[in-house]
């Protein structure tokens, strides 16, 4: 009996962890789409579309060192540091915030890029969960949230961010302001469809009903072979 509901235990989760693999997958599906130009997803006077979520763009313009932050309490791999926020400022005159990478601090960050700007990344909807900033001079901030980054830019903003993302442009000429950083996974990604993994998830759920039944017969056993309580004949 104790073999048997190991056994269905594990089996159960192993099935378990398969469905929340396909999950993470199916939800992680959009970043791997060709990259679309940032307009065509967002334009610089639209709301964020609910369908841009994690979706790859290319940004092409030039680099706004000047108006470099730092987003503050961002952990990887165990440890905490800032993500390295650099506007880019496109052919519309518009200004879209992108995460270059992460840092273990401000002064470890490498300088901000100059010139030209030329890269693939993931779209991401403003952060806006009411955080306030201690200090709101200084460049370190407590979120990546769009209307506290107006105030800091001498021109509009998109509505959203971009994390920077190894994929090369065709041209690869421009630079795409990772180097010296490690990169960062989005936060946001669209949900997993209902029915991804469904399958996995039922036979989690069929293993573990496997166990209870072995238990049971093991009890009935004891009843009647050990304790004596057999069924009477009527009861049969």
């Amino acid at each position: 009996m104790l073999a048997a509901v190991v056994a269905c235990a594990l089996l159960g989760r192993w099935q378990l962890g398969v469905w929340h693999d396909h999950r993470s997958d199916n939800a992680a599906a959009v970043t791997r789409e060709d990259p679309r130009p940032l307009d065509d997803v967002l334009g610089p006077d639209a709301a964020f579309p609910s369908a841009g979520v994690g979706r790859p763009v290319t940004v092409l313009g030039t680099w706004d060192g000047a108006h470099t932050v730092y987003v503050a309490d961002r952990p990887r791999h165990g440890r905490t540091g800032v993500w390295v926020v650099t506007p880019v400022v496109t052919a519309g005159g518009s200004g879209i915030p992108v995460v270059r990478g992460w840092a273990a601090s401000p002064a470890r960050a490498p300088a901000p890029p100059r010139g030209q700007a030329g890269l693939v990344g993931l779209l991401q909807p403003s952060e806006d969960s009411g955080l306030t900033d201690r200090d709101p001079h200084d460049d370190v901030i407590p979120e990546l949230s769009i209307t506290d980054l107006l105030p800091r830019a001498p021109y509009d903003l998109y509505g959203g961010y971009v994390i920077a993302t190894a994929r090369d442009l065709p041209s690869g000429t421009a630079s795409t302001g990772m180097a010296g950083l490690e990169a960062v996974t989005p936060d946001h990604l669209p949900g997993a469809d209902a029915s991804s993994g469904l399958r996995n998830l039922l036979y989690a759920f069929q293993w573990w009903v496997f166990g209870a039944f072995a238990v049971f017969m093991w009890w009935r056993w004891v009843e009647e072979e050990i304790l004596g309580r057999r069924p009477s004949p009527r009861s049969r």
